[in-house]
């Protein structure tokens, strides 16, 4: 049962939009990138895991309400998912309050706070360990954000999850 740090692995089909945010990310050794749609990366990459928003996770993977808010959680990819070659466990999430604000800077703070404490509570618990996870650059609004704020952010999280 480790506490280690998970490695995301960014995706897209879209390589110059991963490129540029590449640039931004240098220092950090846990980002990493694919081009591509979930299943081909999920074999490529070897991911562990895959992010998805509340609503795929219902559609695609079995997540029933009710979600806690700004909880995400790890489920076992249904069988159906895992022939179509997505990785073995999703992390859904997460849930808004109706007071939070609606800002891409508290959504990016957001998702990966719920997404490091939802691996580091399964990874305590589990002899099967996540170590990556896959997510859509989307999903983490880093088109809205500067890419030198956003990587700040992902800095500041990976930071208070997994001090050093």
């Amino acid at each position: 049962m480790s506490n280690a740090r998970p490695q995301l692995v960014l995706f897209s089909t879209d390589p110059a939009f991963l490129e540029k945010l590449r640039r931004f990310s240098t220092d950090l050794p846990d980002i990493s990138y694919e081009t591509g749609h979930g299943p081909q990366v999920s074999k490529k990459a070897a991911l562990d895991a895959l992010w998805t928003t509340l609503m795929v996770g219902v559609e695609l993977f079995g997540a029933a309400p009710p979600f806690a808010i700004h909880e995400a959680r790890v489920l076992e990819t249904p069988s159906a998912q895992l022939q179509l070659g997505m990785p073995r466990h999703v992390v859904v999430g997460v849930a808004l309050s109706k007071d939070d604000p609606k800002t891409p800077e508290f959504n990016l703070r957001l998702v990966l706070s719920a997404l490091f404490k939802a691996v580091k509570d399964f990874n305590s618990r589990s002899t099967d360990q996540i170590a990556r996870v896959g997510i859509l650059p989307d999903d983490l609004e880093l088109k809205k954000l500067d890419p030198a704020t956003a990587f700040k952010i992902v800095r500041e999280a990976y930071e208070q999850h997994y001090p050093q």
